[in-house]
Order: C-alpha cells, then structure tokens, then sequence
C-alpha cells in the first residue's frame, strides 16, 4: 500500500509540473468527416457561431478520453465520449477485511442497504460526474449504454440519428434507484477537479502510524511471509548448481516450500511452523554451502568433471571414498596441496609463538599434519585351540591417542571337536 501511495503522488505531481498539452478533444472543433462545399461569408459566420452557442460557457465538454464506438447521445446526436476517470481505489486484504465487517454489520433494514448503497456508490458518482463533463447534455440512458450496456436493451427500430432504439432495463426502473438518484445529484465536474477517491497522503501516514505503532516482533510476523518467499527463490537459484553433486537438495527445497505455503495460508503464523521452516532452511544452506565449498576446493577453475561430482557427492553422502592413483590424481594432488597449505600456515603460527624460524622447525617439512589420534588393525586367521584345529578369523584394533590408548579385540576358535 505504501508503494502504491507513492506511485500515486509521482504520478500526479508528474502530471502537474508537465506543461499544459490540450490531450484532450476540442469541443469546438469537429472531429467527424467533413465536406467543403462553395459558400459564402454570411454562412461561415453562421456556422461558427452556431459552434459557439451550442454549449453555454459553464458547461463546455472537457475531460475526453475518445470516442465511443458510433453511439451518439440519445437526446442531442453529438458523439458519446468516454470520458477520463479516476484510477480505482487500490485494497489492501486488510482493509477488504474491514470493509466487508462494517457492511455486515449495517444489517439488512432500509436504513443498513442505504447507507451500504452510499459507501459503494462513491466511485460510480465520480464516473457520472466525468461522463457529465464529457458528454453536455446527456441523459441517464447514455451513460447507462456507456457504463453498464446490460442494462441497456436495444429494440429493433432506429432512432431519428440512425441508431437502434431500446430501453433501461427492469432493475434501472424500479422506484427510488440509487442510480437515478446520484444521476440526478451527480454534477459535471471533470475527473482533475474532482475530490480524490485515494487520498495518497492520508493512506500513506495510515500505514506510517500503523507500522509505528507495532512491536518489533509484529513487524516481523508481517516481513515473515516475504522474507520466506525471498529464501525460497534464492535457495532454489543455488540447489540449480549443486544438483550434480546434491541431487536431494531438491526434495529438501519442497518440503521447504510445503511448510511456507502453510504458513501463508494460516491466519496465524505460529511458532511451532516458523522454526521447522527455519531449520530446514538452515540445514539445506549448510548442506550447498558444504557443497560449493569441496567443488570450488577440488575444481577451482570450473567446469564440468565428472569425476569431482562423483567424489564430492560420496564425501556429502558420508561414505568413505577411495583415491584412485593416490596423490597421483588430479583430487589426490588437490589434497595434498590444501593439506600443505594448511600445515604451512600452522608452521608459521607455531613459528611465530617460539619466536623461531621456519627452518630450524621439526615440522617444517612434513607435508600433513600431525596426527591427533593413531589407529591399527590387526587381522588374521589362526588355528585355535588347538594346532590341528581349523583356521578361524581373529581381529584386534588399538587406538592410540596423546592421553590414552584403547585395545579391540574378537577372537574366534574352531569348537567342531571341542
């Protein structure tokens, strides 16, 4: 509604500052084909003021948009114009809301349909009041074929301008019709001079004073819904160049999408709803931001390789994957480079805090880092428990680590004879 208010005010102060174009049809100049025929002075003059005198000074035509198809006016025969109205006055589902309970509330008697007539009836007296200013002289019927041609119900003969006749129809006739009453009030005063239907300035303080009035947590609920719309939109840009390596990005955007569509359909946003929305929001951004980031580590110029989107998806899928060719491989050496680094720069800290150099560093060479926790496995087939018994599979797994160490074991002995 504030953009409107503010589209609306540019517009008109637009239209005030331009300079005066007549866009308008000059109601004294004819815009039908005309014929020239040898006459003398004396006709001229007659003809002109004729033009002149055809409507007084206080009711000259003014507001014209263009004219009607061929209907003229059923009284005068002067062209219909359709005259320059004003724009409708724009609804917010709030104010619908409201106007809908205070339409409801005015009840059915005589008294509730007449004032309900009224506050429904202020864009069609502005219309007559246009159509008026356009068209000097006409009647009820012509603005009735203009504005609603239902109600206009033609007959079969033509009348003395060479149009079909016809008649209003049966609800335009019934007694005491608020269109016949706010025809008859209903004064020709152009769309401009009008009193306007949207007041932009006191709809726009209307929503000021309203946002003023909310509480932080208020203006959020109302942003909620936007700001939900505008994740969607953007998630969905980046699970678009993912999708080789993240296929179930997709399925976690609808399920994403499903809880906003809830959201928005509710009356109330609920709490409950607002944080399932924001994890999955959460857990799917952690999941491309994991994903570009192993793309851009194992293919920095880009492109499309196939073997990086089959490594990458079994690393975000948390299955172990085997390097082929070891550090010979395009990934293997991209590891070894990004470990390198890593251990580099972990060398020059350390270097720094002793307040020695690189060189005489223990560590400075060794391309990994060292290891926070060591593991051994250990598998073999013995014959136990005997040394004529049958080989049966043993395993033991030590664990090794800087404050404690742990030990593993399954055994299994041959028991067919024993």
């Amino acid at each position: 509604m504030l953009n409107c208010c503010i589209e609306r005010k540019r517009s008109r102060e637009m239209r005030e500052t331009e300079p005066s174009v007549s866009k308008y049809v000059d109601a004294n100049s004819s815009t039908d084909d005309e014929e020239f025929y040898d006459c003398t002075s004396d006709k001229v003059e007659e003809e002109d003021t004729r033009r002149k005198t055809k409507h007084a000074l206080w009711n000259q035509p003014v507001g014209r948009l263009g004219k009607f198809e061929n209907l003229k006016l059923i009284k005068l025969g002067d062209p219909l114009y359709i005259p320059i109205t004003q724009d409708p006055v724009p609804k917010t589902e709030d104010q619908l809301q409201e106007d809908t309970d205070i339409l409801l509330q005015l009840g059915s008697d005589a008294q509730g349909s007449e004032l309900r007539a009224k506050m429904m009836s202020a864009s069609l007296l502005s219309d007559m009041e246009s159509f008026k200013a356009a068209n000097p002289g006409s009647i009820l019927e012509d603005f009735i074929r203009w504005y609603s041609p239902r109600d206009w119900i033609e007959e079969d003969g033509l009348d003395q301008w060479g149009q079909k006749m016809g008649h209003l129809s049966a609800r335009m006739l019934i007694a005491d019709n608020p269109w016949v009453q706010m025809w008859q009030s209903a004064k020709p005063v152009p769309a401009n001079r009008q009193k306007r239907l949207f007041d932009d300035t006191r709809e726009a303080e209307k929503v000021l004073h309203f946002l003023d009035s909310r509480t932080f947590a208020q203006i959020i609920e109302m942003l909620f819904p936007i700001l939900a719309h505008a994740a969607i939109c953007r998630l969905y840009d980046e699970c678009e160049q993912v999708s080789p390596v993240l296929p179930s990005a997709h399925k976690s955007l609808q399920q994403a999408i499903r809880l906003v569509q809830k959201i928005s359909r509710d009356d109330q946003i609920t709490e409950r709803l607002c944080g399932a929305l924001i994890q999955q929001i959460a857990a799917l951004e952690l999941s491309i931001s994991q994903a570009n980031s192993l793309l851009y580590k194992f293919n920095p110029a880009g492109g499309c390789d196939e073997t990086v989107y089959v490594f990458t998806e079994k690393l975000l899928n948390g299955c172990e994957v085997e390097i082929e060719d070891a550090s010979k491989s395009n990934i293997g050496s991209r590891l070894t480079s990004m470990f390198t680094e890593a251990q580099r720069l972990a060398n020059m800290i350390l270097t720094e805090h002793s307040g020695g150099s690189a060189e005489n560093n223990s560590t400075g060479n060794i391309i990994f880092p060292q290891a926070n926790e060591r593991e051994f496995v250990m598998r073999v087939a013995a014959v136990r428990p005997a040394s004529y018994s049958k080989k049966s599979p043993q395993f033991l797994r030590a664990i090794l680590s800087k404050s404690e160490f742990r030990l593993a074991g399954a055994f299994s002995e041959d028991i067919v004879y024993f």
